[in-house]
């Protein structure tokens, strides 16, 4: 095996941890939901973010010698543009989109991050996408609907949560533009350093809209419990695997790395299934059956030579 073919492989084991991870995440997080708001526990998640990828960042520059502030001092607009799409944007927009629209219609307007993903690789002129790409991330999309769409029973598109459903689509949008936004800057930033200095711009304003909520929390009813699940998020979901997400980036393409976030519902499904005791109905099984084959068709895509 190649160097080039070993990295890749190391990258797609890294992105079924990170979807493993975001999957196990929302089960989870339910419980911490009841007893704190969601700016809240953002303000939380991502000062431990902050924590756990800047030692990550400080300690590998400082022992290559480099300074740590040079890309900020470099590229400021793109890094601090990364941290107003990727965190800003999609934390405010997923947050609220999902308080007004039902669950069923967040997650199935969210499988369609792939496609936004490509299309603004596509656009940005970082991504070449092929006819049969453009097949797999519709096989894996539909997989994707498939999982949400059977095990939905509140699936609605009435005027009364249409502005929720706007918002979820503006929050899938961004997190496709976010990933493709990426590539061109992992060029000349490691993907943890990249995802640190964005968040780093990023938290003053999250910890902005968490500052209200401390007033309006009951702060008795937030257990140890609550507490091991918030740096269980902010460690892993929204610290070290964001990071993992950068570096697949690097390795496999954009529009492929997003497409391994449509297993996120099929591992939430299976952590919900292990946790809370929720049933799994047959044509979800299907469609992760799909998605996992879709995956498959982008790997084999991407070892063919491309076209001269």
């Amino acid at each position: 095996m190649s160097e080039s073919s070993g990295k890749k492989w190391r990258a797609e084991a890294a992105l079924l941890f990170v979807v493993s991870v975001w999957g196990v995440n929302f089960p989870l997080l339910k419980s911490v939901l009841e007893v704190m708001h969601p700016h809240m526990i953002n303000t939380f998640r991502f000062s431990i973010s902050i924590l756990v990828l800047g030692g990550i960042y400080f300690y590998r520059r400082r022992k290559r010698g480099v300074s740590v502030w040079g890309p900020v001092r470099e590229y400021p607009l793109r890094i601090a543009g990364l941290g107003v799409v990727g965190f800003i944007a999609y934390q405010f927009l997923f947050i609220h989109g999902i308080f007004h629209t039902t669950a069923g219609n967040a997650a199935l307007i969210m499988t369609s991050v792939p496609l936004w993903t490509a299309c603004m690789g596509a656009m940005l002129g970082t991504e070449r996408i092929r006819g049969t790409t453009w097949f797999a991330l519709f096989f894996v999309l539909a997989g994707a609907m498939t999982i949400v769409v059977g095990g939905a029973r509140t699936i609605s598109f009435d005027s009364r949560i249409f502005f929720g459903n706007m918002l979820m689509l503006g929050a899938a949008c961004s997190w496709g533009c976010y990933t493709a936004l990426n590539k061109p800057m992992l060029r000349h930033v490691s993907a943890t350093g990249l995802t640190f200095l964005a968040l780093l711009f990023a938290l003053p304003v999250l910890v902005g809209m968490g500052l209200p909520e401390i007033a309006r929390t009951d702060w008795s009813a937030v257990t140890p419990g609550h507490w091991g699940i918030i740096v269980y998020s902010g460690g892993l979901s929204t610290g070290l695997v964001l990071a993992l997400w950068n570096n697949a980036v690097n390795h496999v393409g954009a529009s492929h790395t997003a497409a391994y976030g449509n297993l996120v519902p099929l591992m939430a499904l299976s952590a919900s299934y292990a946790i809370l005791g929720e049933t799994v109905k047959p044509i979800q099984i299907i469609g992760g059956g799909a998605v996992i084959g879709g995956l498959l068709i982008l790997r084999q895509i991407r070892r063919m030579p491309a076209p001269g």
